[in-house]
């Protein structure tokens, strides 16, 4: 059972917090570029209609555990 820091309470609730996030995009390479470039000119700008296409990306979120006391609003990683 856990107790608060501050006020010696034991009427604490125990809860995952997020607390950060990672976004990971993985660009095109330069090769993919040369050659879109080279249909564009080849097409005399047709390629243009067909757009591009869309990224891969992750995202990663980290959290923590964190203990918060109800009595005070005292707030302590678990």
């Amino acid at each position: 059972m856990a107790v608060c820091p501050k006020c010696g309470s034991t009427n604490v609730s125990i809860q995952m917090v997020q607390t950060g996030a990672v976004t990971n995009t993985k660009a095109k390479g330069c090769l993919y570029s040369l050659f879109r470039c080279l249909l564009i000119i080849c097409t005399c700008g047709l390629w243009l209609l067909l757009g591009r296409k869309k990224s891969k990306s992750k995202t990663r979120f980290y959290n923590t555990k964190m203990a918060i006391c109800q009595n005070c609003g005292h707030q302590w990683n678990a």
